[in-house]
């Protein structure tokens, strides 16, 4: 009996740990992303306080934890696990098609901030005039959810 109450304590803590885990790496990758608000787009370039585009700023935040990661936006939507919207966490990767109406390609891809019962943010490196460079956007006040193809967990 002893020894089935010390593997199940043992159990629960070790989630425990890599629960903690999951959320020190999460807090770290938008500490570095957040550090290069402002950063301007530039297609095609990865290069941290001088431009980004999409793939390329979240493949330098990625990168910087050792987690999955793509010069390739469409790439994006085949790294990690699916979620649902609804079950997204800081950290995710949220997965646009490009500007093309109508269009189901992965073309835009951004990170999760923050996400609530009505709140969903996201840091992302825009090419949009009205919101130039690495910005936070509020999901549910833009035009993001008509573009939304999938998040994906690239961070256990």
């Amino acid at each position: 009996m002893k020894y089935f109450i010390l593997c199940i304590s043992l159990v629960f803590a070790f989630d425990g740990i890599s629960q903690d885990n999951w959320e020190s790496r999460a807090d770290t990758l938008l500490i570095n992303a957040k550090a290069q608000l402002g950063v301007p787009y530039k297609w095609g370039t990865s290069n941290p306080n001088i431009s980004f585009d999409c793939s390329g700023f979240t493949a330098y935040v990625y990168k910087s934890i050792d987690a999955p990661n793509s010069r390739s936006s469409k790439a994006y939507a085949t790294l990690g696990k699916q979620v649902p919207l609804a079950e997204c966490r800081k950290g995710d990767c949220i997965v646009f098609s490009g500007t093309a109406p109508g269009s189901k390609t992965p073309g835009h891809v951004g990170i999760v901030t923050y996400h609530s019962e009505d709140t969903l943010q996201f840091i992302h490196c825009s090419s949009s005039k009205k919101h130039f460079g690495v910005v936070i956007t509020d999901y549910y006040s833009s035009n993001y959810p008509k573009r939304f193809l999938q998040v994906r967990r690239l961070i256990e």
